[in-house]
């Protein structure tokens, strides 16, 4: 498991991406509840810019807590090798979540992997999907 723990931060405001962003995917981790209810888990949002000549990923992370309880919201941005992993670990590492030892892989294995921490630790979380959505 990619996961080790989540200890949510508090809330204290919006920290939209930069609107120079381009190219822009989200995803939301939406939590299946016991009694038929739906809760957001977290949402993700990874997008492009360039500056002076050099392409940057900026990835902004919405954290929630195992209750849909909106928490810390952090951004990054990131340039080089494997640019994209980064800056979303960073992210996320910034909105209070531990990661194990992990080699890089795309955004949706970590949220799916966000899913699974949550459902082992909350056991009123059945199940989660993953909505994806492409903004250019």
């Amino acid at each position: 498991m990619l996961i080790k723990n989540f200890i949510p931060r508090p809330y204290k405001g919006e920290n939209p991406l930069p609107t120079y962003v381009s190219d822009l995917r989200q995803y939301i981790l939406i939590g299946n509840v016991t009694g038929g209810y739906k809760i957001t888990l977290a949402k993700l949002t990874v997008g492009n810019s360039i500056s002076a000549g050099n392409p940057l990923t900026h990835a902004l992370f919405e954290s929630y807590s195992d209750h849909g309880e909106q928490m810390a919201v952090a951004r990054t941005r990131v340039s080089g090798h494997d640019s994209e992993f980064w800056a979303v670990k960073n992210a996320m590492f910034n909105a209070g979540i531990e990661f194990s030892n992990v080699t890089s892989c795309n955004s949706e294995e970590i949220m799916k992997s966000l899913g699974d921490w949550f459902c082992e630790q909350n056991s009123d979380i059945e199940n989660y999907s993953l909505m994806s959505h492409i903004r250019h």
